[in-house]
């Protein structure tokens, strides 16, 4: 067989630690050596990074729909991607958070995949899987991949060893087989937990776009519940730029939803769509998002829906030059005039949102004003000046969970920050979500 291996890098390692910290190891996908192997054929490998790689018996490497993106053309029945991790100590009983995203093509058709991993010498199925053992499928979108993502519990510890996790090809041949690996969030993660047991398990829809996606911040919200006593089961769909308008005309996104089931959604609209609501290019935006909830309601009748508040700017211009926002940019230039004065717009309209429609609402931006005004050495923004650092998703989920259990945290969980910027951050979650603080 063929193997293109791939690599999986440790991003985060292990955080500073403390007797009340949880040890928190993750992995995730390098962009640049993907094109590198990708371009020049040759892969080095080191102890302490894992890989991807694709085992097909006649497949060849080729890229995906990006030229940064992994990709196997030519892949049959049995063939697979394969994650493997090396790692010193598993304990039996250990949670391990995956997150995969995936195309097959062509795409008019899903396609049928086993999602597995090993647990000892016997390959086990990450979701419930039928008698062939399927148990996921592709979209029948060209661009946009299914978000694998789900939690396996080792029966088995692992001893100076490797975590293996496959996703194996189950019926007809696919013409290519592509892997996201081009952007933060877009690609394969790996978090392991510990082997503790969840109190409860909440169903939570995530629907939403780069601000969702950055960083894996549902992976973050689940990550801080899970050390505060709760498990998440979480599914998600997120496209880049999308408008909830967009997410109601998207097949992928419908599907998505139509899961049903779900104790709660998080419905993140484009981050400046709410600067539109009540102005002269409005485009109904409080509307589209009704009947998103309606359609959340259709199948999870007993969903409480929750809107997520974005953030601004970081100088408030740097949105001006987007061609989609010239109208809103003309029609109000003061709501681009600073940071505060596009926060202030999109704390009040989003808030307003949230109450005609009667759902629920996570007061990012809100947190993000106080941070930005007590804390300006945190960097909340990476350098676009408008999407999440490591930070600003921390602070946002640090509010998405406060918002779903309204309890004050007990853990010190850190997630790629320092202890002290983490704890910093969680204070100020509490203060605006359990002390309704503005």
């Amino acid at each position: 067989m063929k193997r293109l291996i791939l690599t999986v890098l440790a991003i985060a390692g292990v955080c500073a630690l403390s007797a009340q910290t949880p040890k928190h190891t993750e992995w995730g996908f390098s962009t640049k050596r993907t094109t590198h192997y990708l371009e020049k054929g040759h892969y080095h490998a080191s102890k302490g990074k894992g890989e991807i790689e694709f085992v097909g018996k006649k497949a060849v490497p080729t890229v995906g729909v990006r030229k940064s993106y992994p990709a196997a053309e030519g892949t049959r029945k049995g063939d697979y991607w394969l994650m493997s991790i090396p790692v010193e100590n598993i304990e039996a009983g250990t949670t391990v958070d995956v997150w995969f995203p995936f195309l097959a093509e062509p795409s008019d058709t899903p396609h049928a995949f086993a999602w597995e991993y090993l647990d000892g010498k016997e390959w086990k199925p990450v979701l419930p899987a039928d008698k062939k053992g399927i148990n996921c499928y592709s979209t029948t979108s060209k661009r946009w991949p299914r978000f694998l993502w789900s939690s396996i519990k080792l029966e088995k510890g692992i001893q100076n060893g490797n975590l293996l996790i496959r996703l194996r090809h189950c019926d007809k041949e696919v013409t290519k087989s592509s892997l996201y690996g081009g952007a933060s969030g877009n690609s394969p993660k790996i978090a392991i937990y510990d082997n503790s047991t969840p109190k409860d398990t909440t169903r939570i829809l995530f629907i939403g776009n780069s601000y969702t996606y950055c960083n894996e911040y549902p992976m973050m919200v689940k990550e801080l519940a899970w050390y505060e006593g709760h498990n998440i089961e979480g599914v998600t769909y997120q496209h880049g730029g999308y408008s909830i308008k967009q997410h109601l005309a998207d097949k992928v996104s419908q599907e998505t939803v139509a899961q049903g089931g779900f104790d709660y959604a998080f419905l993140q609209d484009q981050s400046i769509s709410s600067l539109r609501i009540g102005t002269s290019v409005d485009q109904n935006v409080v509307g589209e998002m009704g009947k998103m909830v309606a359609k959340v309601k259709e199948k999870s009748p007993n969903a409480k829906c929750i809107i997520e508040m974005t953030w601004g700017r970081k100088n408030g211009n740097d949105a001006t030059k987007s061609k989609k926002l010239q109208s809103l940019v003309q029609a109000h230039p003061e709501f681009f005039a600073s940071y505060e004065a596009m926060q202030k717009v999109i704390i009040a309209n989003t808030t307003a949102m949230a109450k005609e429609l009667g759902v629920g609402l996570s007061p990012v931006g809100v947190a993000w004003e106080i941070v930005r005004r007590e804390r300006p050495d945190i960097e909340l923004y990476v350098k676009d000046g408008s999407h999440p650092s490591d930070a600003g998703s921390y602070l946002a989920a640090a509010v998405g969970y406060l918002t779903l259990f309204k309890e004050p945290f007990k853990a010190d969980t850190p997630i790629r920050l320092k202890p002290e910027v983490a704890k910093y951050l969680r204070s100020v979650a509490e203060r605006v979500v359990l002390k309704a603080e503005n």
